[in-house]
């Protein structure tokens, strides 16, 4: 691999050997393991808990929010702790939180004391990404396509969490759920000894920290950037929400559960994997383009998809989605520039906030489905990327020196 084999985010080649890839893999593992006990954990659990404690579907309903919620609105709170006091070790006692919590739901005796243990986990799982986030940043070296290997493990740990929540509930049952934490805690020992040991976690934080005093925060640029992925998490949230009702009206009956599964995955999986093509892209051409391009063109496969009444939704969706996603390695690394002297915070911006954010926002969708149709109301959907073009404009562009 040639010299110029990474670029930072001004443009400047970086030698590849700059690169800590140990421990940005790490990061991304890590990453994985933490997003494995969020909110989709839970979904096999579910009927099993609602039977034991007498729930009601509206009542299930509320709780991956509860908990999604924690772990998205507490983020910016848990980044400004992460930025202030670097030496506690986030990126280890998060996902550790979070998976001994989860693994007492089996335990709860109420509703309201499973609410609330599904909270304090979302809490957890927060506190892993802004501090992931900073660390990812200077592991990377600030390149977009190194970034995009930490976004890419977190998205791979929440689309196989389903799968593994079986495997733990077939395994432990609810009463020995607690097992389910050996891996988190396995990982923590292993981040406590990777970024403890040598110029680990404290002295990168104080060194990124050094080099933040040089740069200048700019809040309306991290604002419209944070607006940005609200828009984008708005499309995202709301088709994987109502997709597998649209499927259950345009499909046979017979279809629907295994239609609805492959539709869904494929369009997280999608999402997902667009991140190391959307880094070499950022890179390459710009970060600022690259979003601006990719708003304009999501729509169109988007749209096209939803018109379909046949097996063509699937790709045409997970394409929109694909197309739709490319910029999130890049935003992160953009937000940590915008505000370098609390790069746990910015992080957590593009993160948590903004993706909590989108969740609140996409709960009318479901009121205007039931007043105007739910295919009308997704097929408006597939055009709110568009609003996302006028919140690049106020962004400014990266210097382009030092592109090929």
């Amino acid at each position: 691999m040639g010299q110029a084999a990474v670029i930072e985010a001004g443009g400047e080649p970086v030698p590849a050997a700059k690169v800590d890839a140990f421990r940005l893999s790490l990061l991304a593992v890590g990453h994985a393991v933490t997003d494995s006990y969020g909110q989709s954990l839970l979904a096999p659990m579910f009927p099993q808990i609602a039977a034991r404690l007498g729930l009601s579907l509206a009542q299930v309903g509320g709780l991956p929010m509860m908990m999604g919620l924690s772990a998205s609105l507490a983020q910016p709170l848990l980044g400004l702790l992460s930025d202030r006091y670097p030496r506690w070790c986030f990126v280890a006692l998060g996902p550790l939180l979070a998976a001994l919590i989860i693994g007492f739901v089996g335990h709860a005796h109420t509703y309201w004391q499973l609410a609330f243990l599904l909270f304090c986990a979302g809490i957890g799982i927060g506190a892993y990404h802004p501090q992931g986030a900073t660390l990812a940043r200077l592991a990377g070296r600030g390149s977009s396509l190194a970034m995009s290997a930490f976004t890419v493990g977190g998205n791979i740990g929440f689309g196989l969490a389903p799968i593994m929540g079986g495997l733990y509930v077939e395994w432990f049952g609810l009463e020995r759920l607690y097992f389910a934490a050996l891996p988190a805690l396995v990982f923590a020992v292993v981040m406590g000894i990777a970024f403890y040991s040598g110029p680990g976690l404290p002295a990168a934080v104080r060194k990124g920290a050094a080099q933040a005093r040089e740069g200048r925060s700019q809040p309306v640029a991290l604002a419209a950037l944070t607006a940005t992925v609200v828009v984008r998490s708005v499309v995202q949230i709301g088709i994987t929400t109502f997709l597998p009702f649209l499927i259950q009206r345009r499909f046979p009956q017979e279809a629907h559960g295994s239609l609805a599964s492959v539709s869904v995955s494929a369009f997280l999986l999608a999402s997902a994997f667009a991140g190391p093509l959307g880094g070499h892209l950022s890179d390459r051409f710009g970060r600022r383009r690259l979003m601006i391009w990719t708003f304009l063109l999501a729509p169109l496969p988007l749209y096209l998809g939803m018109q379909q009444t046949g097996l063509a939704l699937i790709p045409l969706l997970a394409f929109g989605a694909f197309v739709l996603m490319l910029p999130h390695p890049g935003n992160v690394v953009m937000a940590q520039e915008f505000m370098p002297r609390s790069a746990g915070i910015a992080a957590s911006l593009i993160t948590g906030l903004a993706w909590g954010l989108a969740q609140v926002l996409v709960l009318p969708l479901g009121g205007l489905a039931d007043r105007v149709g739910l295919a009308p109301a997704l097929t408006g959907l597939c055009f709110v990327p568009l609003l996302g073009v006028a919140l690049v404009l106020p962004i400014p562009g990266e210097t382009q020196r030092g592109r090929r």
